[in-house]
């Protein structure tokens, strides 16, 4: 699935399609308390194919909402209820089956309530909302492409602006005949470095890690400001509102910075037939660290998550495959002979005389691991890294 954001006004039509899907999940809620007294609350997940069939039938058709919106509502929340099971199996005792009502929802538009259509002025998105009720009318972008249509259309509302989140379908049926692999190590320094057998790329992560000191700066000193003023007030309000717009800002630089690097990276492995991209699991790292604050503080912050998942989708839609490995002494095993040795700065030198940047150690081993030869010597001498700085058009906030 491959999804593109579109950022419409505020209308409070908008308004009232959320609070009405949030008044179809409180009925979902409802019905299922229903069901489970009358079936003496002993059903568990056996019945809930036939509770879902049963509750289609009784939801409300009054909301001013489309038919199949209101199915989607119906099968989030049996798919949320699957999802409390398997994490209650897997021992989490705490998870608890969805329960809260809400005020707002994200609704759903699937590709019988959507028609694109062009008018004088541009092009239109006409999105059905059921018989009798107003449609909901977007002005799309003069280069949108009207002819491929998404799979379903969800109305989303991001920190004070309403999106249109539009999910397209991608056709992974045409696999890669690629051989090449290329191993990923993702750092808090430098987001990625990578290595294909042949050569070393450093991702230069200076700017995005400057982009997250600003944003702390700006967390500190606004929370001095609103800390002296009465919780509430005008003042109040204003500072909030204020510290929020600007580190939505940040967020969305950071955000920019991420998707440019990770893009760069795919379509340098498409242009290189990589065919495999091997990438370090670090589920787990930030569990129980303790650096010093500002150490803390920076691993906390170290987006390595949200990195795998840009790669991941982004190598999917060229039909290049990705896998997570464990990267255990991946960046402690020596290329060249195979001897441990824990590196303590940025610069990885060995007692057999190989000097080698640390990550892109940490990248050659990753793809040895992934082949099965980590430990055996790569080479005696290796070709210097090539760093990749980021391109941003300007630096300000």
């Amino acid at each position: 699935m491959r999804t593109h954001k579109l950022k419409i006004p505020f209308s409070e039509q908008l308004d009232e399609l959320n609070t009405a899907t949030a008044s179809v999940w409180g009925e979902c809620l409802s019905l299922k308390d229903s069901w489970d007294y009358a079936h003496g609350y002993r059903t568990g997940g056996r019945l809930d194919k036939a509770c879902e069939l049963w509750m289609d039938k009784q939801l409300s058709k009054s909301q001013p909402l489309h038919s199949q919106s209101i199915q989607e509502v119906r099968r989030r929340y049996f798919k949320n209820r699957k999802g409390f099971r398997a994490l209650r199996r897997n021992g989490d005792k705490t998870a608890k089956p969805p329960h809260k009502e809400k005020n707002f929802q994200t609704t759903t538009w699937k590709k019988s309530a959507m028609r694109f259509r062009k008018t004088l002025f541009g092009k239109e998105l006409v999105l059905s909302n059921g018989r009798g009720n107003k449609s909901l009318v977007v002005d799309l972008p003069k280069k949108f492409n009207i002819k491929n249509i998404p799979a379903t259309i969800n109305l989303v509302y991001n920190t004070g602006q309403y999106e249109l989140h539009f999910v397209y379908k991608i056709d992974n049926a045409i696999k890669s005949e690629s051989e090449g692999i290329v191993g990923v190590d993702i750092g808090e320094i430098h987001p990625m470095v990578s290595h294909d057998g042949v050569m070393t790329e450093i991702f230069n992560g200076r700017y995005i890690r400057s982009l997250y000191r600003l944003r702390n700066k700006v967390i500190a000193s606004f929370g001095k400001k609103i800390d002296r003023c009465e919780r509430h007030s005008q003042r109040w309000w204003h500072l909030v509102k204020r510290k929020w717009k600007r580190i939505k800002k940040i967020d969305n630089q950071i955000m920019d910075g991420l998707h440019k690097h990770t893009t760069k990276f795919v379509k340098l492995c498409e242009s290189r037939s990589i065919g495999t991209i091997v990438i370090g699991d670090l589920t787990g790292i930030r569990d129980n660290i303790n650096y010093g604050k500002r150490a803390n503080q920076r691993l906390h912050q170290w987006a390595f998550g949200k990195i795998t998942q840009l790669i991941t989708y982004k190598a999917k839609a060229l039909s290049i495959k990705v896998a997570v490995i464990d990267e255990s002494y991946t960046s402690q095993t020596c290329p060249s002979c195979g001897d441990r040795h824990k590196p303590s700065n940025r610069e990885y030198r060995c007692k057999c005389g190989f000097t080698y940047h640390r990550d892109g150690v940490g990248s050659i081993n990753i793809r040895q691991k992934y082949l099965g030869r980590l430990g055996v010597p790569v080479a005696a001498t290796m070709a210097s890294p090539i760093g990749i700085r980021l391109e941003v058009r300007c630096c300000s906030v």
